[in-house]
């Protein structure tokens, strides 16, 4: 069974490193990333607008821009400490609608990700811009549902990314426009853009510096991953079942070479006996091959039928055989057992375990799978299978 066991364990590793290629495979080809910048790569016709959108020096918030439509979109603003709510936003606009038809479909991308820096540490927020039937007004950029989620910006910069699906509706916009809390899927069909916005926790009273690269829209095609997952499922239950096979056949090899090996021990006049049939030895070994598919025999009843004792039995046993008394009737019973099974298909297994002087026939199952590695069941079916066609 070594070789079974190594060859298993080959082929399980084998299985293994194709099912990491093939999911492998399966997540590149799910997954396609949209590059908004820079703009020359991008899909998608976006373009841009900061609010405010000029130098508003009476309200104490400063908006500057520069390269927004190349590698990076960088912004400066300085929010007032005089101003209870100062607020800076940098929006990406990815329609200019004229009819609600004009609005950016997203509803095939999952997610939005890109590397954001701040100088100094910041908290901003990002927020998504969707069409809200009987609420929205093309002309009112404010009437859009906000729906937002926060983000950590430090000089080091971060790699962010949010889930489309996941961004949860502002609380206060609901209110604003007399919708229920529980109103707050966004409309993926119709998108109008997203922004980046300060936060209540963004510090006040010196330049803010926003920096925006790497910015993509992420599309997730999960049939490619169900499919992966298919193959994988299917490769590894065509393995189960030829390994399953194999086992079985590798058991009733073992099994046969177990027989092989035990059918001297049932011809007692194959031994190194003498033929001598005063001899004790060889009146214990015919005793026992007459009576040993009598369920009732035991040591102590086959010492009294040759007027011996227990002791002189195991010795003489353990000296021609090396086995004790019960593995020796054990070893011929099942040696008997697996014969029957292959020569005769019309006895049951019941009946071929108490044929050989089991009683119990749960207790024969045992036996016969440590002494063959498989059940009675098994061994037969099995030898039915390798039988040569005449």
């Amino acid at each position: 069974m070594t070789n079974f066991y190594r060859m298993a364990a080959l082929r399980l590793l084998a299985l293994l490193f194709f099912s990491i290629v093939v999911m492998s495979v399966a997540v590149w080809l799910s997954t396609h990333k949209t590059p908004l910048l820079p703009s020359s790569e991008s899909e998608i016709d976006w373009y841009h607008r900061t609010e405010p959108p000029t130098l508003e020096h009476e309200n104490k918030v400063i908006v500057g821009e520069n390269g927004e439509r190349s590698e990076q979109v960088t912004f400066d603003f300085i929010l007032s400490p005089e101003q209870a709510l100062p607020f800076a936003s940098f929006i990406f606009y990815l329609s200019d609608p004229k009819t609600v038809a004009d609005l950016a479909d997203l509803s095939g991308y999952s997610a939005v990700s890109f590397r954001v820096r701040c100088e100094p540490k910041n908290v901003l927020v990002f927020a998504l811009y969707t069409y809200v039937d009987g609420v929205t007004d093309l002309e009112r950029p404010e009437t859009f549902r906000v729906s937002l989620d926060f983000l950590p910006c430090s000089p080091e910069g971060e790699k962010v990314t949010f889930r489309l699906r996941d961004l949860d509706s502002a609380d206060w916009w609901l209110e604003r426009y007399g919708l229920e809390y529980t109103n707050r899927t966004s409309d993926l069909q119709k998108v109008h853009g997203f922004a980046l916005n300060n936060s209540l926790q963004s510090p006040t009273g010196t330049e803010i510096r926003v920096e925006v690269t790497d910015l993509v829209l992420t599309e997730e095609h999960k049939s490619y991953i169900s499919l992966g997952w298919g193959v994988v499922l299917l490769a590894w239950l065509a393995a189960a079942y030829f390994l399953i096979k194999a086992y079985v056949r590798e058991q009733i090899r073992f099994a046969n070479a177990q027989v092989d090996a035990n059918r001297p021990l049932v011809a007692y006049q194959k031994l190194s006996l003498s033929q001598d049939a005063d001899r004790l030895e060889t009146k214990l070994l015919r005793h026992i091959a007459v009576e040993y598919a009598n369920p009732e025999l035991n040591i102590e009843s086959t010492a009294a039928s040759l007027a011996t004792t227990r002791a002189q039995i195991n010795k003489i046993l353990k000296s021609e055989l090396g086995l004790t008394y019960t593995a020796y009737i054990n070893k011929l019973r099942l040696t008997e057992a697996a014969r029957l099974l292959t020569e005769e298909p019309g006895l049951s297994v019941k009946q071929i375990a108490l044929g050989v002087g089991f009683a119990n026939v749960t207790y024969f199952n045992v036996l016969f799978k440590k002494e063959y590695g498989c059940t009675p069941k098994s061994f037969r079916g099995s030898s039915v299978e390798d039988e040569p066609e005449e």
